[in-house]
C-alpha cells in the first residue's frame, strides 16, 4: 500500500494523536482531579502508568522513528527501501500503547489480560521492525565525514531494546492480575525510553547540527567521549540500580551523578555556553535559537540533578523521591524534550518549517511558555508536592504545556496533511 510507503505523516499523525489524548489530554485530567480533589473512577496508578508510556512510547519514540524515517536516509546519502516496514512497525508500537493506556485500568477480565500481553509483545515486535529497516537502509548508505561516537548509537540502541523486553516482562505481569507495574520495573522501562533513546537521540542531533546552527566556537573534541561515557553509564545505569538495588541509596545516587556530569560535560564539549565565534548577520534566525537551547540543555542539567536528588532523598518508595522523580521527567520533558523537538521541527520539517519561520513571535510564544510550564510543573512538585497552593501551581504548568501542545500539534497536523510527498533520500519502494 502506498500510504505505508513513506512512514513519516501516518506515524507523526499517529504519535501526535496519542499525546493528544493519552498524554497530554489524561495528564490534564489526572492533575485537575487531584488539584479539585475529584475522584477519576479508576485506579489513578494505572491511569498514570498508561499515560506514562503514552508520551514516553507513543509521543517520544513514536515521533523519532516519523522524523528519522526522512532524516536518517539523508544523512547517510542512501534510500528508505523498506518504508512499509517502517510504518508496520510504528503501527504495531501504536496500538500497543493505545491497549496499555485502555486496558490497564480496567477490571481483571480475559480481554484485559489479553490487551495487556499485546501491549507487551506489538511494541517490542514493531521497535525490531523499524530498526531492521533503518539498519538496511544505513548499510546501504555512505557515512558522513564526522564519524558518530560508537557509544551514542550503542546507548540509543541498548536503551530502546531494553525498554521494550522490560515492557514485554511488565505486561505479562499486568496480564497476570497486576494493577500497576513495580515502581521499580517501571522507573526502568520510562529512564530507558527518555533518558537512554529520546534524549541520547537529541544529543546526537545536538553535536551534528547545533555547532553551525549557533554559531559555536569548535568543540572541545577531547572532552567528547568522556562525557558520552559517562552519560551512557547514567542512561543504562540507571535503570540498572531501578531493578536490582532499588533501595540502595547510594549505588542509585551514582548512575544519577554520572548521568548529571555526562550532560553537564558535553555542554562543556560542545562550547555551548561560550560566547559565539562571530556575531550572527542574522539575529532574528541565529540569538533566539542559542538562547532558547542553552535554556533546554539547563532543564536537562537541572532534570539530571533532580534525579540524584530523587535518589539521596531516602527509600525507592518514599512520597519525597517520587515527587522528586516525578519532577525530574517533567523537568525533562516539558524543559528540554519537548522544546527541542517544536525548535528542530521549526527548522527541518517540511511544510511547518517555512510555517514557523514566517511567524518568529509565535514560534517564540511556544518556546518561552514551555520553559514557563516546566518551571512551574517541575519547580512546585520538587518543592511543595501537591500540598494546598503547591497544586495549582503544578496544575498550570501543565494546562500551559498542554495548550502549546494542542497549538504545536495543530499545525504540525495541518502541515503534514498539505505535504505528504516523498522528500528525498526515501525510495518509492516497499
Amino acid at each position: 500500500m502506498d500510504v505505508l510507503r513513506d512512514p513519516y505523516a501516518l506515524l507523526l499523525r499517529a504519535s501526535l494523536l496519542l499525546a493528544l489524548i493519552g498524554g497530554f489530554g489524561l495528564g490534564l485530567t489526572l492533575m485537575l482531579s487531584f488539584v479539585l480533589r475529584v475522584p477519576v473512577g479508576a485506579d489513578v496508578g494505572a491511569l498514570i502508568q498508561g499515560h506514562g508510556q503514552v508520551q514516553a512510547l507513543g509521543f517520544m519514540v513514536l515521533t523519532i522513528v516519523a522524523v528519522g524515517s526522512r532524516l536518517l536516509p539523508r544523512f547517510h546519502r542512501t534510500h528508505l527501501e523498506r518504508g512499509a516496514l517502517v510504518s508496520t512497525g510504528g503501527i504495531a508500537v501504536a496500538v500497543g500503547v493505545a491497549l496499555r493506556a485502555l486496558g490497564q485500568p480496567l477490571p481483571l477480565s480475559t480481554p484485559r489480560s489479553i490487551a495487556m500481553v499485546l501491549s507487551g509483545l506489538l511494541p517490542f515486535f514493531g521497535i525490531i521492525l523499524a530498526v531492521y529497516a533503518f539498519g538496511v537502509a544505513v548499510r546501504q548508505g555512505r557515512s558522513p565525514g564526522d564519524r558518530e561516537p560508537i557509544i551514542l548509537p550503542l546507548t540509543m540502541a541498548t536503551s530502546l531494546i531494553a525498554s521494550q523486553v522490560l515492557l514485554v516482562v511488565a505486561s505479562f505481569g499486568l496480564a497476570g492480575g497486576a494493577v500497576t507495574v513495580p515502581s521499580g520495573l517501571d522507573e526502568a522501562i520510562i529512564h530507558l525510553e527518555l533518558w537512554g533513546f529520546a534524549a541520547t537521540m537529541i544529543l546526537a542531533i545536538a553535536r551534528h547540527t547545533w555547532p553551525n546552527m549557533l554559531l559555536l566556537r569548535a568543540a572541545r573534541s577531547n572532552l567528547i567521549r568522556p562525557a558520552l561515557l559517562l552519560w551512557a553509564v547514567g542512561s543504562l545505569g540507571t535503570p540498572l540500580t531501578w531493578l536490582l538495588a532499588s533501595d540502595a541509596i547510594v549505588i542509585r545516587a551514582l548512575g544519577a551523578l554520572a548521568q548529571l556530569a555526562g550532560a553537564a560535560l558535553y555542554a562543556l564539549a560542545l562550547r555551548l555556553f561560550d560566547p559565539p565565534a562571530r556575531a550572527s548577520t542574522l539575529p532574528h534566525i541565529t540569538e533566539p535559537p542559542r538562547l532558547w537551547l542553552r535554556v533546554a540543555f539547563a532543564f536537562l542539567i537541572a532534570a539530571a540533578a533532580t534525579n540524584g536528588f530523587a535518589a539521596l532523598s531516602g527509600e525507592a518508595g518514599s512520597s519525597t523521591t517520587l515527587l522528586a522523580l516525578s519532577a525530574a521527567r517533567h523537568a525533562l520533558a516539558q524543559g528540554f524534550l519537548l522544546p527541542v523537538i517544536v525548535f528542530m521541527a521549526s527548522r527541518i520539517l517540511p511544510g511547518f518549517s517555512p510555517l514557523m519561520m514566517g511567524r518568529p513571535l509565535l514560534l517564540a510564544a511556544l518556546m518561552w511558555s514551555l520553559f514557563v510550564s516546566a518551571a512551574l510543573r517541575a519547580g512546585a512538585e520538587i518543592i511543595g508536592g501537591y500540598a494546598e497552593g503547591w497544586d495549582v501551581l503544578v496544575a498550570l504548568g501543565g494546562t500551559i504545556a498542554t495548550v502549546v501542545f494542542l497549538v504545536f500539534a495543530a499545525l504540525l497536523w495541518h502541515t503534514t496533511g498539505r505535504h505528504t510527498a516523498r522528500a528525498p533520500g526515501v525510495s518509492a519502494s516497499p
